[in-house]
């Protein structure tokens, strides 16, 4: 018997549990896209959730952006999703890169690869909200929030879970998706491989002079990256990445003396910048889980996995994970299979960490390309984004795989 619990030493004594088909711990965008996913399924799924998004949004305390990859808003149109979102999504149809030591760069446009855009910019808790939105026209799915799981006991043939209003629950699988610091990941014993880049990333919408056209910069800077992401209405979402002492003082100066310094970084990219909102900051750090499935425990999102937040990419992931998870649990029930044991839930560890791995892979080798500062080696990379931006073929090969589209197309769950 593996069992998981807080504020509990024994066994949960009271047998009336009321029987659910799934249980995800966090109401994020990941645990919203799973529940999404799977609510024409026909299965009773119960979301909890200890904080409310949209209190966090109505205090400003959550300003980030994801970019959302082609690949991925073609699951936001499977699932319905993309019909509340796509007035306030902002189309990505290119993205110039460049060095922080040389003029030179390279130019990602849509239209390389027959498309027409690379993805969309959202922010964060209007994909929540929209995730909401969709899930509200399910009378299977419940979203729990304030609430939080303080019991967790997993055996055999099932998992009991004890909720911190009284309310208790049975149910064949637990999933976490509740963010890099899991309390779920954590009750289960599952650690994790860390990397931390002891940067932090200041976030912040900000007003550029001229129109962004749908144009996305990054400038990979000695100090560490610094992403132009282009919003609705005009406006722009930096994501600045630098040392904590650097990011802290960046934080601390009053507003024109930060529009001085990043105007600077930025070398007058449209017109300059003219006006910025509040600004915060997050640490930076890479974690994989050492195990992303236990029999009737999955992780999914940053649970599972988080990378460097390189042009706000890292949610695609997570959302790719929900939708394989997803999958995995609809064809198990059509099988007559118990969707919680470990043979189908090793199925969607298989299915995922091929992505997960070469994508972690992938944003460290950049971090690490663009951090080294020996002048040699500042040259070689030169040549090679000009090499690069020459070479149509391995150009194309590689937009669409950052895009998504060369992965498997995901089946529209019924």
């Amino acid at each position: 018997m593996t069992t998981s619990r807080v504020n509990s030493s024994k066994p949960i004594k009271n047998t009336h549990f009321e029987q659910v088909d799934l249980v995800i711990v966090g109401a994020g965008m990941v645990g919203l896209m799973l529940a999404a996913a799977l609510r024409h399924a026909g299965l009773h799924i119960v979301l909890v959730e200890r904080a409310e998004a949209e209190a966090r949004l109505s205090l400003g305390l959550d300003c980030r952006v994801s970019a959302i990859v082609q690949g991925n808003v073609n699951i936001l149109q499977s699932t319905g999703v993309w019909s509340h979102l796509q007035k306030l999504a902002q189309p990505m149809s290119s993205m110039r890169i460049w060095d922080g030591q040389e003029q030179g760069g390279i130019r990602f446009d849509a239209s390389e690869i027959d498309e027409e855009t690379l993805g969309y910019l959202v922010e964060n808790q209007h994909l929540v909200v929209a995730l909401k939105a969709t899930l509200k026209e399910s009378a299977d799915v419940e979203l729990l929030c304030p609430e939080a799981v303080v019991s967790v006991l997993r055996h055999k043939s099932g998992v009991e879970v004890a909720l911190e209003s009284g309310r208790l629950l049975k149910t064949p699988l637990i999933v976490g998706a509740d963010g890099a610091r899991s309390w779920l990941r954590e009750q289960a014993d599952i650690d994790v491989f860390s990397r931390d880049y002891e940067q932090k990333g200041i976030v912040a919408t900000v007003k550029p002079r001229f129109g962004h056209q749908g144009t996305a910069f990054q400038r990979f800077l000695s100090t560490g990256p610094l992403a132009l992401l282009p919003m609705h209405d005009g406006l722009c979402s930096i994501v600045w990445s630098a040392s904590n002492k650097m990011a802290d003082d960046l934080l601390a100066l009053p507003d024109n003396e930060f529009l001085l310094a990043l105007n600077l970084e930025l070398g007058g990219v449209l017109g300059g910048i003219i006006e910025v909102g509040a600004r915060a900051a997050f640490p930076l750090k890479a974690q994989l889980s050492k195990h992303i499935v236990r029999p009737r425990l999955a992780l999914i999102g940053d649970a599972a996995h988080s990378i460097h937040p390189l042009a706000g990419l890292g949610v695609n992931l997570g959302l790719r994970d929900a939708m394989v998870l997803a999958q995995q649990i609809v064809d198990a029930r059509k099988f007559d299979e118990d969707w919680g044991d470990v043979s189908v839930l090793n199925r969607y560890m298989k299915t995922r960490l091929p992505d997960v791995l070469a994508t972690m892979v992938s944003m460290e080798a950049l971090h690490r390309t663009f951090t080294v500062q020996l002048p040699a080696w500042i040259t070689l990379r030169g040549l090679g984004m000009k090499a690069m931006g020459n070479a149509g073929l391995v150009k194309q090969l590689l937009m669409k795989n950052s895009t998504g589209l060369n992965l498997p197309v995901p089946r529209t769950i019924e």
